[in-house]
């Protein structure tokens, strides 16, 4: 490497660790404006209501009040189809409100999932996950404390599971709520709910909520029966998502999402998101765009003047499932038959112009096709039913399981996803046994390390090879100096006659890629890691942050350790590239690992420093029983390369050596 190309590397080494550093200031910036926004607002916490807001810098125009009204859930059945062009929107017309009366509630579910039925608008007003382990301790607390309480959702004016634009009825019409007597329930029901609501035009609702004795899920089955003289259908009608917001509301990694499944034109089914810069399809509104937000990628997406603080989007097709996420908990709501419909809800922090887009809280909505079987589009039955299944809990492989195999896309695993399936099952396997997942991640790594066993062998044979053939090497360097294209062709023929390979030493590494980008993607979203403690670790699924309140800012040892195992195994591996070259390599390969993984969850940088140091071991094992280890002549060159000399060369081998070289002169 010539004096140019060390300039050009150390100038992207430093235009690399100046982005950081100011990647991080903005970032503290953003959190401390962050933080500061919840507490001025502390009704925007996790454990209280989404509340409709108003903007503080003036009225909203029209188009934003309309979707702030659809999204908080305050805007009557027509308003809202009017506004999104649905047909249905005229059998609304001529329904009239009841007198409304004051709210009640009624409390019901198992022994994981908690819930609170409301009679406005006869949905799920709360959910609670209550889980507890064999310990006796909550499985999903709030916080790292012991005593901070449960997960819960508080879905305020906007429950889950309400129906909106259905005809003869409002979006918040009051239900008459009670318990479902033992002796009505089925076999393997556990409890359950009924509401009922009637209109003055001669509408009646009638709706059923039940529940298993254990699991997240809710089963509701809804029956309309028409007015004389009139039709009941369900088409037009949405069913609501409550608004998911972050369990941690000042965390910046929010990933606030949602996601569907979508009928594709031959018959196959798409699982397309929608995030803050992802969208449904190829230029379609990202939850960015849907605040006139722009920028991506390295830079967040920017808030533009007179942004709404509401925001709603539409996507038509024939949906089996929708889901609003964060990131260990999940809402998912499944018709018994495919949806016409998903309409996205937004609503934003009311942060200034040109700040970052920060989320308060991300709902969704399915809406209903025509009725199974039925011939018109709005069905010609006096009474129709339709069934649902929601979903409240964690973002956990076993549980969406037994939702469906297709609502496993909802781990969002991309590429891998199969193998990412694949290492948490194991994990999770290795933790039946062991009581730390930490350990259980050291057990994991050690599994991977044996099941490489045999291509590390064979990579350290040709390392090992390589090794001996450094001193030819070396020499035909200094006699080809001048003609690099002799040296490669005879660099190539040695490595033919001595059948090696240069680049065996690559392979265990491209190997391991795969497994460290899926390790990647499980662990920054494993519902299992959240608080899971290990040595001075307090919570797996985020970085270590050592020291931060005395210091200011985290101090990350895994990272740090990573770095160090990977210039120890450089500087043990051998190489038969330039030796200023690998020089540079070692240095700079480590430090831009240090750098990208930093602000990893430390359960990665502990299953990366561990497989290092495994791999150190086995290089210092090979290389101390290797056959002659302890033979004269050997020794280590200053590049920290083993020096083996090659056998004694016969009088033959002279000979034979000679004519080589008389030839090719």
């Amino acid at each position: 490497m010539n004096k140019t190309e060390k300039l050009i590397v150390a100038l992207l080494a430093l235009v690399l660790v100046g982005w950081f550093w100011v990647y991080s200031r903005k970032t503290a910036e953003y959190r401390k404006q962050l933080e500061e926004y919840y507490r001025e607002h502390p009704e925007l916490a996790q454990d209280a209501a989404v509340p409709g807001g108003a903007p503080a810098d003036g009225a909203l125009s029209p188009e934003a009040q309309a979707a702030a009204e659809l999204s908080a859930g305050t805007g009557d059945g027509v308003s809202a189809v009017a506004q999104s062009g649905d047909s249905a929107a005229g059998a609304d017309a001529g329904a009239k409100a009841a007198p409304s009366a004051p709210e009640t509630t009624l409390e019901g579910g198992n022994e994981d999932l908690k819930l609170v039925f409301t009679s406005k608008g006869g949905g799920v007003k709360s959910a609670t996950l209550a889980a507890r382990g064999p310990d006796g301790k909550l499985l999903y607390p709030r916080t790292r404390d012991d005593d901070s309480g449960p997960v819960a959702f508080d879905f305020g004016d906007n429950p889950a599971l309400c129906l909106k634009n259905l005809p003869g009825f409002s979006g918040t019409c009051d239900f008459a709520l009670s318990a479902i007597a033992p002796d009505a329930l089925a076999n393997d029901e556990a409890g359950g709910v009924e509401a009922s609501a009637s209109s003055e035009n001669g509408y009646t609702l009638h709706r059923r909520f039940s529940w298993k004795k254990r699991g997240y899920a809710v089963r509701v089955v809804d029956t309309i029966s028409a007015a004389p003289g009139s039709t009941a259908t369900f088409a037009g009608a949405s069913v609501t998502l409550g608004p998911v917001t972050s369990v941690a509301p000042t965390d910046l990694d929010r990933d606030l999402g949602l996601d569907a499944s979508v009928a594709r034109n031959d018959g196959r089914r798409d699982t397309p998101q929608q995030s803050l810069t992802t969208a449904f399809f190829k230029g379609g509104p990202t939850f960015a765009t849907m605040f006139g937000a722009s920028g991506g990628g390295c830079q967040a997406p920017t808030l533009p003047p007179g942004a709404p603080l509401a925001a709603t989007s539409r996507f038509d097709g024939t949906v089996d499932w929708v889901a609003v996420r964060e990131r260990f908990f999940v809402e998912v709501l499944t018709p018994d038959s495919p949806a016409a419909a998903v309409e996205t809800r937004l609503r934003r922090a009311n942060t200034a112009a040109g700040a970052p887009v920060a989320l308060e809280s991300v709902g969704a909505a399915l809406v209903l096709g025509a009725e199974p079987g039925s011939s018109g589009a709005t069905g010609a039955a006096a009474t129709a039913t339709r069934s649902y299944s929601l979903y409240i809990g964690p973002k956990k492989m076993s549980e969406l399981r037994k939702e469906g195999a297709d609502h496993l896309a909802i781990m969002r695993f991309g590429t891998w996803s199969w193998f990412c399936r694949q290492l948490l099952d194991l994990l999770n396997f290795l933790h039946r046994f062991v009581p730390n997942y930490g350990v259980a991640i050291i057990l994991l790594t050690v599994l991977v390390r044996l099941v490489l066993f045999p291509i590390n062998r064979k990579s350290a044979k040709g390392m090992r090879k390589m090794s001996e053939l450094q001193p030819q090497l070396k020499a035909l360097q200094e006699r080809y100096k001048d003609d690099p294209r002799k040296l490669q062709q005879e660099q190539m023929r040695l490595y033919a006659e001595n059948h090696v390979n240069p680049l065996s030493s690559c392979l265990p590494m491209l190997i391991q890629l795969p497994v460290f980008i899926a390790l990647f993607t499980v662990l920054r979203s494993a519902v299992e890691l959240r608080y899971a403690p290990f040595l001075w670790i307090a919570d797996l699924s985020e970085p270590e942050n050592c020291f931060k309140e005395a210091i200011g800012f985290g101090v990350n040892f895994l990272p740090i350790a990573m770095a160090v195992t990977m210039t120890l195994q450089s500087r043990l591996t051998p190489s038969a590239g330039d030796a200023q070259q690998q020089k540079m390599m070692t240095v700079m390969m480590p430090i831009m690992m240090l750098v990208m993984c930093y602000n990893f969850a430390s359960a990665l940088g502990l299953y990366w420093s561990v497989s290092q140091a495994l791999a150190i071991a086995g290089i210092a094992f090979a290389r101390r029983t290797g056959k002659g280890s302890k033979g004269p002549g050997r020794g280590m060159t200053q590049d920290g390369v083993e020096i083996i000399p090659p056998e004694r060369e016969t009088r033959q081998m002279r000979r034979e050596r000679e004519r080589r070289e008389e030839s090719r002169a």
